[in-house]
C-alpha cells in the first residue's frame, strides 16, 4: 500500500446491499424497547418512596407535600360558675333590732340619749350591709333577681324609717349633739336664759308657732314649755362656749332674754314686750311695744321705736340709742352714753355714775336726780321739771319748764331756757344755776 487511498472501494464493501435513507428497523425496535423500559420504570415506581435505579434513566422529583397546619389549641374549659347565693335578708336581726331601738328612742328623755346613739350606730351598720350585698351582685355580673331586689328594698325602707324615727327622737329629747330644729306652741312668750352666743330672731305675722334652730351647743340647752311659755336655758356659764341660735316667732310674742353674753338681733315690727339682761354684747331691734334693758357688764342697745315704756339700767358700761319712746326711765350706776330722739309722755333720769345724755325733745313730767357726773342735755319740749343736781354733773333744758323746781348743791351747773308759772330754785353748791323768763 503506497500511502494513497484508492478511489475504487474494495469489492467486499461494494457488494453489500444498501439501505434506503431512513431509520433502520433495528433502531426502531431499540427505541421501542427503550420507551417500554422507561414506561415500565415509571409505572413500577415504588409507591412508598423512590428506589435506586441504575443505567440510563431520569427521575421527575415529586413536589414536597405541604406541612399540615398545626391544630388550634382547644379552648379551655369554662370554669364552673360560682355558687351565687345572695343573702337577701341582710342580717334581718340587726335591721329589726335597729328599727326597734330607734322607735323606742322616740320616747326617751335627755337621760337616755346614749341608747339613742347606740341605735343610730346599729342603723349605720345595717346600711353598710345592704350596700355590701349590692356590690357583691355587681361584682359577679349578676342582675339582682326581682325577689331579691324587693327584699333589699324592703330592708332599705326599714332602715330609712328607723333613721327618721331616730331623728325625731333626737328632736323630742331636745339634746342633739350639735343642733336643734323644732317648733313649739308658746302663746304666752319666749324666755332665753343663760345663753352664750349670737341670737337672731325674726318676728313674723304669718307664724303661729315658735321655731327654734340651734347650730352649736345644743347639748348644753334645756327646752321646756310651761304654762304657754317656752324657755330655752343654757346649763353652762354663758361666758364660756358659744351658741348660735335662730328663732322665728309670732309678731305678738313677748320676749325675755336674761344672762346673754353675745349679740341679739331682732327683725320685724311688733307691739310685744322685749326685756334684755345683757352681760356683754349688742342688741338691735326695729319696733317693740315695751323695752327693758339691764346692762351688767358692757354692751349697746339700739331700737328704732318703743311704743310703750322704756326702762334702761346700766351697772357696767353701756350705750343706748332709741329714736322714739312713749315714756323713758334711765338709771345709770356705771357709765353710759344715751341718745333719745323723742320722749312723748314723761322722763325720769337717775345718774349715780357718769353719763352723757342727749335727748331731742321731751313732753310731760321730767324728773332728774343727778348725784353723779357727766351731762344731760334736753333740746326742746314742754315739761313739768323737777331737778336735783347734787354732784358734779350739768343739766341743760332748752324747752319750756312748767313750774320748775331746782335744787343745786354740788359743783354742777343748771340752765333752763325759759319757764312758765312759778320757779322754785335753790342753789347751795358751787355751780351756776340759770332759769330764763
Amino acid at each position: 500500500m503506497d500511502g494513497a487511498l484508492s478511489s475504487t472501494p474494495p469489492s467486499s464493501l461494494s457488494n453489500r446491499p444498501r439501505l434506503t435513507p431512513g431509520v433502520p428497523a433495528g433502531g426502531i425496535a431499540a427505541i421501542l424497547v427503550a420507551m417500554g423500559v422507561i414506561g415500565w420504570g415509571l409505572a413500577a415506581g415504588d409507591i412508598d418512596g423512590p428506589q435506586e435505579r441504575h443505567g440510563s434513566h431520569f427521575e421527575i422529583p415529586e413536589p414536597p407535600e405541604p406541612p399540615e397546619p398545626p391544630e388550634p389549641p382547644e379552648p379551655p374549659e369554662p370554669p364552673e360558675p360560682p355558687d351565687v347565693r345572695v343573702n337577701v335578708d341582710v342580717n334581718p336581726q340587726m335591721v329589726e333590732r335597729a328599727v326597734r331601738e330607734a322607735m323606742r328612742g322616740v320616747d326617751v328623755d335627755a337621760a337616755r340619749m346614749q341608747g339613742l346613739r347606740e341605735a343610730q350606730a346599729g342603723l349605720a351598720e345595717a346600711q353598710r350591709e345592704l350596700a355590701a350585698a349590692r356590690e357583691q351582685l355587681q361584682r359577679e355580673g349578676k342582675d339582682v333577681p326581682a325577689i331579691a331586689e324587693g327584699a333589699l328594698r324592703v330592708a332599705e325602707l326599714g332602715v330609712a324609717a328607723a333613721a327618721g324615727a331616730a331623728k325625731g327622737a333626737q328632736a323630742q329629747t331636745q339634746q342633739g349633739e350639735g343642733s336643734i330644729m323644732q317648733s313649739f306652741d308658746a302663746p304666752k312668750g319666749v324666755q332665753l336664759v343663760n345663753i352664750g352666743g349670737d341670737i337672731t330672731i325674726e318676728r313674723s305675722s304669718r307664724a303661729d308657732k315658735v321655731r327654734v334652730e340651734i347650730d352649736n351647743g345644743a347639748s348644753n340647752m334645756d327646752l321646756d314649755v310651761k304654762d304657754g311659755v317656752l324657755t330655752v336655758r343654757g346649763r353652762n356659764d354663758p361666758h364660756i362656749g358659744r351658741t348660735d341660735m335662730r328663732l322665728t316667732i309670732p309678731s305678738d310674742t313677748d320676749l325675755t332674754v336674761a344672762g346673754l353674753a353675745g349679740d341679739l338681733s331682732i327683725g320685724g315690727r311688733s307691739d310685744a314686750k322685749l326685756s334684755v339682761q345683757l352681760l356683754r354684747g349688742d342688741v338691735s331691734a326695729e319696733r317693740v311695744g315695751a323695752l327693758s334693758v339691764d346692762i351688767l357688764e358692757s354692751g349697746s342697745v339700739s331700737v328704732e321705736r318703743v311704743e310703750g315704756p322704756l326702762n334702761f339700767r346700766v351697772q357696767g358700761a353701756g350705750e343706748l340709742s332709741v329714736e322714739r319712746a312713749e315714756t323713758a326711765k334711765l338709771d345709770v350706776n356705771g357709765h353710759a352714753n344715751v341718745s333719745l330722739g323723742r320722749v312723748e309722755n314723761g322722763l325720769a333720769i337717775s345718774i349715780a355714775g357718769h353719763s352723757e345724755m342727749d335727748i331731742g325733745r321731751v313732753n310731760g313730767p321730767v324728773r332728774v336726780d343727778f348725784p353723779g357726773a357727766g351731762r344731760v342735755s334736753i333740746g326742746e319740749g314742754e315739761a313739768e321739771l323737777e331737778a336735783r343736781v347734787t354732784g358734779a354733773g350739768s343739766l341743760e333744758f332748752n324747752g319750756t319748764a312748767i313750774n320748775p323746781m331746782v335744787v343745786a348743791s354740788g359743783a354742777g351747773n343748771v340752765r333752763i331756757a325759759k319757764h312758765e308759772g312759778k320757779a322754785n330754785v335753790r342753789n347751795t353748791g358751787v355751780g351756776n344755776t340759770y332759769v330764763g323768763d
